[in-house]
């Protein structure tokens, strides 16, 4: 996906036109004339950009290098607005011949300047903090096209100075560049769920500790920056900090759902998921969700309470027709453990009790298969966990005398099998 920019070149008045015409030689006298001694190199870039050509615009980058340099000009907010626009076009003219490794930061370098300029505290004009309004939007779709083929170079130490930049800078886009992100489902959410995922990648712990951390502290305590700050501290072996940033998370969030579903994660990921009953006995009482009663279900199955599991996978299943997960474990139990019930009732009955259990076992096993058939609806499941369905609607068939079933999901199985094929 690529983000168009938008067109800031300002309105041409007669005196830019002459200024255009006179620049070649303002260039050559070095602007003594209409500049300050301080400004020299900012007036030289911004002049240089009003010509709109490629040649002029090397000349820009190189006043306003000059001008980054100087000490009295470096911190300036105007050099940062005038910067931000000479890389900002460097970076929309990708594949000019003079611009020749120029271009590959280009966007990162708009968007940092940017920042420094909506940060400073020195006095700005009204004039540049209109144009600074467009430029944000500009300097933001640069870095974040530029950003874009280091997922594919998996270079995430860079992907977390990006974004890092990026979403400082949202904030200061207008209303239509917002708007044109949403459209391409770029929001402040699905950038902050992004570095969150990249920070969590980074090479150094301390530095994803340290972009994670940030992230919390200021407030943006979404389920994917808890869930990466933990994981962070449990690749250093403190699993208590890790609870306790996410139980803190948690309580900060009003006890939100999705958040909770990172404190059942992390018990999870150190096999320490039994600790969790209390807390999602709680929850549920809270916000009794499908997902809430399913890892509850999970949790009594691996008790051995399969009367308990499976009634909170029926709840979990009544809730939310489309949770697979309780659909499949809900179907798989049923054939494990209630089965058992009834063979062991028709191993004592005869007659016509015996038939009234038989049918029993028919009404069970077709509504095993039901579930199961709903889970393999899902898309998303590998194919082991496929194979594994079939495997079981196959038995599910046959312990309801329906051969062609049985066949069909066999068929299905052995298809899987030779592929290899997975998801």
């Amino acid at each position: 996906m690529k983000i168009q920019r938008k067109t800031t070149q300002k309105q041409q008045t007669p005196m830019n036109k002459m200024m255009k015409s006179a620049l070649g030689l303002a260039l050559t006298l070095g602007f003594a004339q209409c500049s300050t001694a301080q400004t020299k190199a900012v007036n030289s870039a911004e002049y240089a950009l009003m010509s709109n050509t490629v040649e002029d615009l090397v000349i820009a980058k190189e006043e306003i290098d000059k001008a980054k340099l100087n000490p009295k000009t470096a911190e300036l907010p105007k050099m940062y607005l005038v910067r931000a626009d000479v890389y900002s076009r460097i970076a929309g003219a990708k594949g000019n011949e003079l611009l020749k490794g120029l271009t590959d930061k280009a966007g990162l370098e708009a968007t940092i300047c940017m920042n420094k300029f909506f940060q400073s505290n020195m006095p700005k004009k009204d004039d540049d903090l209109e144009t600074a309004t467009g430029l944000a939007g500009n300097s933001f779709a640069a870095a974040f096209n530029e950003s874009t083929p280091l997922f594919g170079t998996k270079d995430f130490d860079q992907l977390c100075v990006y974004y890092g930049e990026l979403l400082v800078l949202y904030d200061k886009l207008d209303t239509s560049m917002t708007n044109n992100l949403a459209n391409n489902k770029i929001t402040k959410a699905s950038l902050m769920e992004t570095y969150a995922q990249v920070a969590s990648l980074h090479s150094d712990k301390a530095t994803k500790i340290r972009i994670l951390q940030g992230l919390v502290d200021q407030g943006n305590i979404v389920p994917a920056v808890v869930e990466g700050l933990s994981r962070s501290y449990i690749s250093l072996g403190d699993t208590v900090k890790a609870e306790a940033c996410i139980r803190q998370a948690l309580a900060a969030s009003n006890n939100d759902g999705a958040m909770f579903q990172v404190l059942v994660n992390h018990f999870v990921s150190i096999g320490k998921e039994k600790q969790l009953f209390n807390d999602v006995d709680r929850q549920i009482g809270i916000d009794p969700t499908s997902r809430l009663y399913y890892t509850r279900a999970f949790l009594y199955e691996s008790q051995e309470k399969y009367d308990l599991a499976i009634a909170d996978y029926r709840k979990a299943v009544d809730l939310d027709e489309f949770n697979y997960d309780a659909n499949f474990n809900l179907g798989l139990a049923l054939m494990k453990y209630e089965s058992r019930k009834i063979y062991e009732k028709l191993g004592k009955a005869t007659g016509a009790k015996r038939k009234l259990i038989e049918q029993e076992q028919i009404t069970l096993f077709t509504e095993a298969k039901k579930y199961l058939e709903r889970a393999l609806d899902n898309v998303n499941y590998s194919t082991t966990d496929q194979i594994n369905i079939c495997k079981a609607l196959k038995s599910a068939c046959l312990e309801i005398n329906d051969k062609a079933g049985a066949d069909k999901y066999a068929q299905l199985v052995k298809s899987m099998e030779e592929s290899g094929d997975g998801k």
